[in-house]
């Protein structure tokens, strides 16, 4: 299994290519923008992506899904319950500056424990609700990782004062959830670096207020 991190767009936000390196089946998480630096990639090392997997539906994190999904011919998954705001500009697009509205209707809707798969590469979907209703996480089968959109990053968490954002369900998502990982799991988050459990533990504030 291999992955790539791709930094784009006017926030800055972290979108990721992970791939089986013998059979070349790939998964595009949250490509947000510049969707030539995701197909760039693509092309060099002959991926053959097999779906687009959005941890929420907010515009930093899904601007480059159309173009991807229409030139790879994959579908496009989200979490149920934010499948209604992938598909309203109105409430994804609520932020200045951005290049364009984006409405996309999801191909397939996720739930709690569901898994993705790509070859080899296994992710299972955790609900983790907060910074929207359907924020979720991805935890890599048989690595010691998860792709956690922006439900946390290594020194604070996701914002819930925007759209849908719920700081109880955010409470909820740490105590139920992130608290049960252990220290050697590195998360990668939407924005920023990536960060062990143990460095969360020890330097996240936030996460460690909601546990109290």
């Amino acid at each position: 299994m291999k992955f790539e991190r791709f930094i784009v767009g006017m926030g800055e936000a972290n979108g990721y290519v992970i791939y089986d390196e013998n059979t070349l089946d790939a998964l595009i998480i949250d490509p947000g923008d510049e969707e030539t630096v995701f197909i760039k990639y693509i092309q060099k090392h002959g991926l053959k992506p097999k779906e687009i997997v959005l941890t929420h539906y907010h515009y930093d994190h899904i601007g480059a899904v159309d173009v991807l999904k229409e030139k790879y011919n994959c579908p496009v998954s989200i979490h149920k319950k934010d499948a209604a705001g992938l598909q309203d500009p109105k409430i994804n697009h609520s932020f200045r500056g951005y290049r364009r509205p984006v409405a996309i209707a999801p191909d397939r809707i996720l739930s709690d424990g569901d898994i993705i798969q790509a070859g080899s590469v296994v992710l299972t979907v955790i609900h983790t609700p907060g910074h929207t209703p359907g924020s979720v996480c991805l935890m890599v089968k048989d690595e010691n990782m998860v792709f956690t959109g922006d439900t946390i990053f290594d020194d604070d968490l996701g914002r819930t004062d925007l759209e849908g954002g719920s700081a109880e369900s955010m409470r909820r998502s740490m105590v139920n959830k992130v608290s049960k990982w252990s220290d050697e799991i590195r998360i990668y988050p939407g924005h920023a670096d990536s960060a062990t459990m143990a460095f969360v533990r020890a330097k996240n504030t936030e996460y460690l207020d909601m546990l109290r």
